[in-house]
């Protein structure tokens, strides 16, 4: 009996996260299946239909090139593509990027300036001037794949009853010169978005409940996007606020992923860019819940169709083991528990993550290409810090949820370190002011 009760004891404790994750994982994987065999039915193309291409530039002069030249590197027809930059307040060299490669590289590009700023703004700019059938919306520090455009374009004109996507979002390497820490952290991004984007959304696809249509690389049918009121300021993540009003306004469109249609981005520069980022996600998730309360009074047990309450249950749930074996785990020597107990619970937990992410990953490296594979090859090593590097994503959104509670919504958000060092230096400078201003009272006698 003695030996029971320990077993009883860590297995409830283990008993949700098998629930929830191991059951997800498996799902997710079954459903990438359905969705891969599906696209594989798609026939091509013998239409080129128009497409507008909106990108939003602030300050892009070190990454819209690259992003231009991925769109005259596609292998659909140049003709049928126009791409619009829609600047909105850049004090750089974008603009002169912009005209040096107009002419070199033969696509329809064309420069607009607005006076607001903000990219909701340089969207909605966009998408009104835009004359596509489909409408592209990229990061200007985003790369297509060759094939990507059409990918999308195949897909939209197989299934009349698809609304919107998001392409796959891949991590790119870190730099030449980059550091030890950041090329784990790379790595460990690289993983995070591969199994996001070509697994887990591809079942969101297959049930219908997409969360998030990529503000890096979405695209939308162009008759669908202007019965919307397009992209809000009102929230920090425009491109989830669409998705909901688009749940809201549609019953016969579809939103989906197409994860054969590739985007990549670069990787996080560090733990504090990647806190202000999730943080920055985490709110948008409360904020948007908030502007569209219709939809979170949706059925949370139907399987199938979209149910933002269950996903902001699911967290919920998630939440409190997480935080019990943050604080608890450590405190239950106090009460009269083994520490070689606690640590083997410890690694029992963190081994069992592992697993889950080694059981991701193997469903994603079926479902992507040569190069994707070899990159995976390559951030393997890091695999075993992947249970770590989520862990810590979940104390980043946990702090998301304060900040929607206690600050106003920004883009920038300090780090906690950040957040200290500026404090102290703050109180540095207060003292040694109090200090000169004491100093000069005595010698005047004060």
């Amino acid at each position: 009996m003695n030996h029971i009760a320990p077993l009883v004891f860590w297995g409830i404790w283990l008993f949700v996260p098998a629930l929830i994750d191991g059951v997800t994982a498996v799902a997710s994987l079954a459903g990438a299946l359905l969705i891969r065999l599906r696209a594989r039915r798609r026939p091509p193309l013998c239409f080129y239909p128009l497409v507008s291409i909106v990108v939003p530039v602030y300050n892009s002069g070190r990454t819209l090139a690259a992003c231009l030249r991925s769109f005259a590197a596609q292998d659909y027809p140049r003709r049928r593509m126009e791409v619009l930059l829609i600047n909105n307040g850049s004090s750089d060299d974008s603009f002169a990027v912009y005209a040096r490669l107009q002419q070199e590289l033969g696509l329809t590009i064309q420069w607009h300036s607005i006076a607001n700023k903000g990219k909701a703004w340089a969207l909605n700019a966009g998408i009104h001037l835009a004359h596509g059938q489909y409408i592209f919306n990229i990061d200007s520090d985003t790369v297509l794949a060759p094939d990507a455009v059409r990918r999308v374009v195949e897909a939209f004109e197989a299934e009349p009853d698809l609304g919107a996507v998001t392409g796959a979002i891949r991590v790119l390497p870190p730099p030449p010169g980059a550091t030890w820490k950041q090329r784990v952290l790379a790595g460990c991004e690289f993983m995070e978005y591969l199994t996001a984007f070509h697994i887990g959304r591809e079942h969101q696809t297959l049930m219908g409940n997409l969360y998030t249509l990529s503000g890096a690389f979405s695209v939308f049918r162009r008759d669908v996007l202007l019965q919307t009121f397009l992209y809000s300021q009102a929230t920090v993540t425009e491109d989830t606020d669409l998705t909901f009003e688009l749940y809201e306004r549609f019953r016969d469109r579809r939103i989906g992923s197409v994860s054969a249609a590739v985007a990549y981005v670069h990787p996080v520069e560090s733990l504090g860019a990647l806190y202000a980022q999730r943080v920055r996600w985490q709110r948008g998730q409360l904020e948007v819940s908030a502007r569209h309360s219709a939809l979170l009074r949706r059925g949370v047990l139907r399987l199938r169709g979209f149910a933002p309450a269950r996903t902001l249950i699911i967290d919920h749930t998630l939440a409190f083991p997480r935080l019990v074996w943050t604080f608890l785990l450590p405190a239950l020597t106090a009460f009269g528990y083994e520490p070689r107990l606690i640590v083997g619970a410890g690694i029992a937990i963190y081994a069992f993550y592992l697993a889950i992410d080694g059981l991701w990953l193997a469903g994603g490296w079926v479902h992507v290409d040569r190069a994707a594979r070899g990159h995976l090859r390559a951030v393997l090593p890091p695999l075993v810090l992947l249970p770590l590097y989520r862990m810590l994503i979940f104390w980043f959104r946990l702090s998301g949820f304060l900040h929607a509670v206690a600050e106003p919504g920004a883009w920038r958000v300090q780090d906690p370190v950040t957040q200290v060092r500026v404090g102290l230096a703050s109180l540095r400078y207060q003292a040694r002011a109090t200090l000169r201003r004491a100093a000069a009272h005595l010698r005047h006698g004060g």
